[in-house]
């Protein structure tokens, strides 16, 4: 009898631990506002960092102003547009509305030869997926060289080879993003950005971004449409 319990007990134990983490999991699924962000200071850059940050022109060099996302981080400091997660068994897909970014991250495979994150932006890299617990971590690489937040700190930038790690905590109705920036070409240590979202009960639009309405003349008023205009 002992040398049973000893048998089904910890298979017991295995099976609910799987299934709490599971269930804690599948609160990642819905759809997510920006409730706030945590920016450093000192993003800790190097003389090239800083040489570089000098150099941003947004005018020239905030790429959201012809259509193309800058990145992932800046999307995610943009206020009035909400994100969606979706979990699935081989991959989760990640929605942004602003820019209509859809990314479909796999679970399985290496950053190598993982797909492109967004297959009409290859500049943003290419992305896999894990779980770490409860958290679900994305690693991405092999984006572009430019400027990484044109936003929160504007101008900071990055090279072709940061790499970056999001990790997704749900804790019910809120969800906090941990996004965490290697890069040593400009940068001295890692820099790390935290996002906060609350759930809400809605859908994704569609963005629809004309060349014409991005310009800055015209993005805070586009920004208080969108947030103002009555959901499905």
């Amino acid at each position: 009898m002992k040398s049973l319990l000893r048998l089904v007990v910890p298979a017991l134990v295995a099976c609910v631990s799987a299934a709490s983490a599971a269930g804690a999991r599948t609160e990642l699924d819905g759809v997510w506002l920006f409730y706030g962000a945590q920016v450093p200071e000192d993003p800790g850059l190097n003389a090239a960092g800083r040489a570089k940050l000098e150099q941003y022109d947004p005018l020239r060099d905030d790429t959201d102003l012809s259509c193309k996302p800058v990145t992932f981080t800046n999307i995610m400091h943009t206020p009035s547009p909400p994100i969606e997660i979706r979990l699935h068994a081989e991959d989760v897909e990640i929605n942004y509305e602003f820019m209509d970014v859809h990314r479909r991250v796999p679970f399985r495979g290496t950053l190598a030869d993982a797909p492109y994150t967004v297959a009409q932006h290859p500049h943003m890299g290419r992305s896999i997926a894990r779980y770490e617990g409860e958290d679900l971590v994305v690693d991405t690489a092999d984006v572009a060289a430019g400027y990484l937040d044109t936003l929160g700190f504007a101008g900071l930038p990055q090279s072709a080879q940061m790499r970056t790690e999001e990790r997704f905590i749900p804790a019910g109705d809120r969800l906090k993003v941990v996004v965490t920036h290697h890069d040593p070409v400009y940068y001295t240590r890692p820099m790390v950005m935290t996002y906060e979202f609350v759930r809400v009960d809605t859908q994704i639009m569609e963005w629809g971004c004309t060349l014409e309405g991005a310009n800055y003349d015209r993005r805070l008023e586009a920004a208080g449409e969108k947030s103002s205009a009555p959901r499905q």
